[in-house]
């Protein structure tokens, strides 16, 4: 009798579909570039005293700058290692499957959760506000109660979940076109971001000033009394750092190169187009668009205004960020503003799409080394889809959309320490793997931009964990710890299953797995 392998088969049977044009437009922005925008507006409330200096453009250059050494560790995964889910295939091999397992359960699995939250925000977050901030600023009820309408929670329920069978189903036929989609995404996604930014740029910043102070004194308010109550100093690097974890939501998550380097057609063009320059462009046009908002509110306004702001606007759905500015702007055309703002809910499908693609990559990737069940490593001879682990993903994210729709099991954003915490030990596996490096620049690049990244990961996995401003409780810690120990056991425990069926799971950490 021949012996088992020690891999499930041959070869992974997916195919290379992927351009780097379409792995670019698929890590612009991330998972999160749409919410972080218009959360940075208001990011600086959420802190006592208004978080006085907490310049976000500053924040968003500094956290860019940092990001790159990030792009520097993915380039080089994508180049040396060219399989689906890359990085965990790096780490394991470097650090052995132990940490892989422990970084990366948490890492993938809580993505499913996630899947249902964007699907979630693409109403509370994006249209509902969106809808009923131009029905109360433009007087058109019917908008009002199109917006009521959507926040329900049979629709909370129903339409995330069409999309996601929608969603699905277009991941399971064609890989091909699942990474298109994705890319078409972020494309609509960004022309409504630009439209938004254009009607900044068409009315300047006295007209913007001027339709605002129209607004507000309709509220027994004005521009000059909110921008007023604002005393601080335009930059403060403490107050800036509070920032970082809310970037962390956006501006890191190149991740997705690595994941998805099993099905790259151009290796060597896209360890570029889908590392440094996503990071690049998402982290210049953050800053472009959060630059936009201070010097056509003017600093004091932006940083006062979720403080001050009407409360009637505000239970209207009219919270002060850029999109809803835009919206008061051209509140006397409103089919524009609902243009604008199904165009930009487009992030939020982007981001689900995003997820499930590089959830299943992921589980796949464990599953071909055998830490999760075998069948999870399926592969459609047709269609060439990791058809098992998206149709995983689609079951588990199914009770999580019934969670997300009836709890408020979204506030847990302190979990993201799971992702940070993977980043940091990127950072770490870069050390390691550069000093075995025979070249002295590639050995010096490596360790380098190792430290930085561990370091700076591993000071956000802090934040989020020890400052009370994240929602750090006892049901993220539980979460999270959950994830890590399990994650931690995946090894032992199927050493020992496999070893009873003669087979050494240990060989599969001393290879690479076949393409």
């Amino acid at each position: 009798m021949s012996k088992p392998s020690v891999f499930v088969r041959e070869a992974t049977g997916l195919v290379k579909s992927l351009g780097p044009w379409t792995l670019f437009f698929a890590n612009v922005g991330e998972v999160g570039f749409g919410t972080t925008l218009l959360l940075l507006n208001q990011a600086d409330s959420f802190f006592p005293n208004g978080n006085p200096g907490g310049n976000v453009v500053v924040a968003t250059l500094i956290f860019t700058l940092l990001t790159l050494f990030e792009a520097y560790i993915y380039y080089k995964v994508v180049r040396y290692i060219g399989r689906t889910a890359g990085d965990y295939v790096w780490i394991s091999r470097t650090l052995g499957p132990i940490p892989a397992g422990f970084l990366l359960l948490g890492f993938t699995f809580t993505g499913m959760p996630f899947v249902a939250i964007q699907l979630n925000w693409l109403i509370t977050l994006s249209l509902y506000p969106a809808l009923s901030s131009i029905g109360a600023v433009s007087g058109v009820s019917s908008l009002s109660q199109l917006a009521i309408s959507l926040s329900s929670q049979a629709s909370l329920i129903i339409l995330p979940l069409v999309l996601l069978g929608v969603i699905t189903l277009v991941d399971v036929v064609s890989p091909k076109i699942g990474y298109l989609l994705l890319g078409v995404m972020v494309g609509i996604a960004m022309l409504g971001t630009l439209m938004m930014l254009g009607v900044f740029v068409y009315a300047g910043a006295s007209g913007v000033k001027s339709s605002l102070d129209s607004l507000l004194s309709s509220y027994g308010s004005s521009y000059s009394k909110i921008a007023s109550g604002y005393s601080g100093p335009l930059f403060s690097l403490g107050a800036t750092s509070l920032l970082f974890p809310y970037l962390a939501f956006a501006l890191p998550w190149i991740n997705n190169a690595a994941a998805f380097s099993g099905e790259i057609k151009d290796i060597k063009k896209s360890s570029i187009t889908g590392t440094f320059l996503p990071v690049i462009v998402s982290g210049a046009l953050l800053a472009l668009f959060s630059a936009v908002y201070y010097s056509y509110l003017g600093f004091d306004f932006a940083m006062n205004a979720p403080n001050a702001w009407p409360e009637q606007l505000a239970t209207a759905g009219a919270t002060p960020n850029m999109l809803t500015i835009a919206l008061i702007v051209i509140r006397n055309a409103p089919l524009l503003g609902v243009l604008i703002s199904v165009l930009f809910s487009f992030w939020y499908l982007a981001a689900s799409q995003q997820t499930i693609l590089s959830v299943s990559r992921y589980v796949l990737g464990l599953s071909f080394d055998r830490l999760l069940p075998t069948r999870l490593a399926a592969v459609s001879e047709r269609f060439h889809t990791p058809y098992a682990s998206l149709l995983l993903t689609f079951v588990v994210s199914i009770p999580m959309v019934f969670i997300v729709a009836l709890t408020n099991w979204t506030s847990l954003y302190s979990t993201t320490a799971l992702g940070t915490l993977f980043f940091a030990f990127i950072g770490i596996t870069a050390i390691v793997f550069g000093l075995k490096r025979p070249s002295s620049f590639e050995k010096a690049m490596l360790v380098l931009c190792g430290v930085v990244t561990s370091g700076f990961f591993l000071y956000l996995t802090y934040m989020f964990v020890a400052l009370p401003y994240y929602g750090i409780n006892d049901l993220s810690w539980g979460i999270m710890l959950f994830f890590w120990v399990l994650g931690a056991l995946l090894y032992p425990i199927s050493k020992w299953y496999h070893a009873k069926k003669g087979i050494n799971l240990s060989l599969a950490f001393k290879e690479l797995p076949p393409e």
